[in-house]
């Protein structure tokens, strides 16, 4: 009698042998929720694995989760208009970069982690005689996917400031403002000249530093960073007004400086 009731004692505690649900024969829904939890680099390596898998990688609902919630609205301002057949369509196309708002500022999206990029035209930013015929001009270059850069001709006072609406960005990013511009072969004033970079968070915090540009390459684009940022919360609209702001400037010494060429700035998401 007390053997039994061990064995009955021993066959109840033993755990119940799991059921192994083959993967292939998970239902779709099923798939893309393991996918949402994916990027998309292992979403495509996964897409050859199976027909179902393929089927599931190529979905709209899939994508959508990769996408910006202000992926439409940039579609509808893309220049010239982005026409695509899929939500996967749009995420690569994006990825390349976008001309929008009338081909004054590039957007994109970081391939490897879905985060937003933004760079500004020189029509984008507010450049102090601007305006002004006899300090600056408004020309046209092959080597720029813009169709104007300001060109200085003349200035003692340099100023060139930006900004962009941090609900724009994506949130729990670090950022980085990159000036992009070049020296044409009538450059003059520059030498040993110390040029201040600013940026101001919404939270009035604000970093500055100085380089020379003295000895920059006349034959290609220089990039210089003139500051990070970070992006920690972002209101869930593009209603928020609260901006990033930049600036470069050199009005300390009143020298005159003439042949830069501006392309525009460039705000991007660091990577490591």
């Amino acid at each position: 009698m007390g053997n039994c009731v061990g064995r009955k004692q021993e066959q109840y505690s033993q755990p119940r042998p799991l059921h192994v649900t083959n993967l292939m024969e998970l239902p779709e829904s099923y798939i893309s929720r393991i996918f949402f939890l994916t990027s998309p680099r292992d979403v495509c390596r996964l897409a050859v694995v199976s027909k179902q898998f393929r089927s599931t990688a190529y979905s709209d609902a899939v994508w959508q989760k990769f996408l910006p919630r202000q992926c439409d609205n940039i579609k509808i301002r893309a220049v010239p208009p982005l026409e695509v057949s899929s939500k996967r369509e749009l995420y690569f196309r994006l990825c390349n970069s976008i001309l929008i708002d009338e081909g004054r500022k590039i957007f994109w999206l970081d391939r490897s982690t879905t985060k937003i990029g933004y760079m500004l035209s020189a029509r984008e930013l507010y450049i102090v005689w601007s305006e002004n015929e006899h300090y600056w001009r408004w020309v046209s270059r092959n080597d720029s996917r813009f169709t104007e850069l300001a060109e200085l001709l003349k200035v003692c006072w340099l100023e060139i400031n930006g900004q962009i609406v941090r609900s724009h960005l994506s949130a729990g990013t670090n950022y980085r403002v990159v000036f992009v511009f070049k020296f044409n072969e009538r450059a003059d004033g520059w030498s040993r000249l110390p040029i201040k970079f600013s940026i101001k968070a919404p939270d009035g915090k604000e970093t500055e530093t100085e380089k020379v540009l003295e000895g920059v390459a006349k034959d290609g684009w220089t990039e210089v960073v003139a500051g990070e940022f970070s992006v920690r919360d972002v209101e869930d609209n593009d209603d928020d007004p609260a901006s990033i702001k930049f600036c470069m400037k050199e009005v300390a010494t009143k020298r005159w400086k003439s042949g830069l060429l501006i392309d525009g700035v460039r705000i991007e998401p660091k990577t490591i």
